[in-house]
């Protein structure tokens, strides 16, 4: 497993992508944030950007959130990753 960038708030991914090295992943973080700033004009680099092992990420970092699956009503934990046509939680989990 590699190295993972993730948002030190949501902990959600920012790049999906795993790097090899923590330093690689860091020079993509910096790759990221600069295409950002010519995007936007601005960036806020206040740390809010973390790399960790993939593993550790994985295991203790990612948060669980608490959605209702739309067909029974009953409430599960999924990742806060989980893209919403991969939910159960959304209409296009359900729609085919």
């Amino acid at each position: 497993m590699g190295y993972v960038i993730y948002n030190a708030d949501t902990t959600k991914l920012v790049i999906t992508k795993q790097y090899k090295t923590a330093a690689a992943a860091k020079a993509a973080l910096t790759r990221y944030l600069n295409k950002e700033h010519k995007k936007s004009g601005w960036i806020d680099v206040d740390g809010d950007y973390k790399v960790a092992h993939a593993e550790t990420y994985y295991e203790f970092i990612e948060r669980k959130v608490e959605r209702v699956n739309m067909m029974s009503g009953k409430t599960y934990w999924e990742s806060i990753n989980t893209p919403s046509y991969c939910s159960p939680a959304s209409e296009a989990y359900w729609s085919a």
